[in-house]
């Protein structure tokens, strides 16, 4: 009853949700691991230590928090633990690099195996990823230059990692990128790539794909800035299709009060006048119920399906 008030209220001050150009095409990369229980070293049972500053990588800057910690391993010893380094006259929980200090008995300039784990809160994930570095006491590493390891790429929860071509790809399509357009990978409904034409006429050579398996069937789907439709690569000009708002079951192009009296008249049988099913499938799973009424209420209050 009170979502009930609060939707009245927000159709009295006329609360739209625009359209935006771009579909919002996004690698899910929450898991489903628990916190580690790392402990960190004591400090006298070592004779020195190197500084290491990690900077997260682009892709999982979003997701990084207070309560992220970042991890180095020589085989199975742990020799340096961190929470996010703090930002001067900022908020801690927007800082994307660790500040670590590995300890060691290793002589300077002396070669060896580590790991960096990096336990991610929100994701729920631990990624990782091994090197063999020189390891060097004086100096340190990611100070003069970023140190960015890419933990996409040690992700448990996407074991397989490939890189497609996409310049005969997109030429076989008749293709040319333009400056906006964007190539996904998908996996059934999932996407698991994505990449964006920053320039005119420029062309990444690759599209980096994760998979759960080998094997999986992968479908690249291409948006054209310009005419804001999509297409599947591969299968011609015929399967192109336009790109929805969803919730926006009318069609206007704003999602509304408009679109929750659509949907909730479409599942008493009462279909309304250019409704569109694409749209109104809020949730995705083919079907358009009650769930997809509650969702796109909640866009309308909260700006997301699920109403947090």
């Amino acid at each position: 009853m009170k979502k009930i008030f609060q939707l009245i209220l927000l159709a009295t001050l006329s609360l739209q949700v625009f359209a935006q150009d771009a579909p919002d095409w996004q690698i899910d990369w929450s898991y489903n691991q628990k916190r580690p229980d790392w402990q960190a070293p004591t400090t006298s049972d070592y004779e020195n230590f190197t500084v290491m500053l990690v900077k997260i990588e682009e892709a999982l800057q979003p997701y990084v928090s207070k309560n992220d910690q970042m991890a180095i391993f020589v085989g199975n010893e742990l020799r340096g633990l961190a929470s996010p380094a703090y930002v001067v006259g900022g908020d801690n929980t927007n800082a994307t690099s660790f500040l670590l200090k590995a300890f060691g008995n290793e002589a300077n300039g002396e070669k060896i195996d580590v790991t960096l784990k990096y336990y991610n809160a929100q994701l729920h994930q631990i990624f990782s990823l091994s090197k063999t570095i020189t390891y060097n006491v004086e100096d340190g590493f990611g100070l003069d230059e970023d140190l960015i390891p890419p933990f996409t790429l040690g992700s448990p929860k996407f074991p397989v990692v490939k890189n497609i071509d996409l310049t005969d790809i997109l030429k076989s399509d008749g293709i040319t990128p333009a400056e906006g357009d964007i190539v996904g990978a998908f996996v059934g409904n999932k996407c698991r790539g994505v990449t964006q034409f920053s320039t005119p006429n420029a062309q990444p050579a690759t599209l980096t794909v994760y998979q759960r398996k080998e094997g999986e069937s992968v479908t690249l789907k291409y948006y054209n800035a310009a005419s804001k439709r999509v297409r599947t690569l591969g299968k011609g000009e015929e399967e192109e299709e336009e790109v929805v708002l969803i919730g926006d079951a009318t069609g206007d192009g704003m999602v509304d009060v408009s679109d929750y009296i659509g949907i909730a008249n479409y599942i008493l049988g009462n279909i309304p006048n250019g409704f569109n099913k694409k749209a109104a499938d809020v949730n995705g799973d083919g079907v358009i119920d009650v769930s997809d009424y509650i969702g796109v209420a909640n866009l309308i209050l909260y700006g997301n399906i699920n109403g947090k």
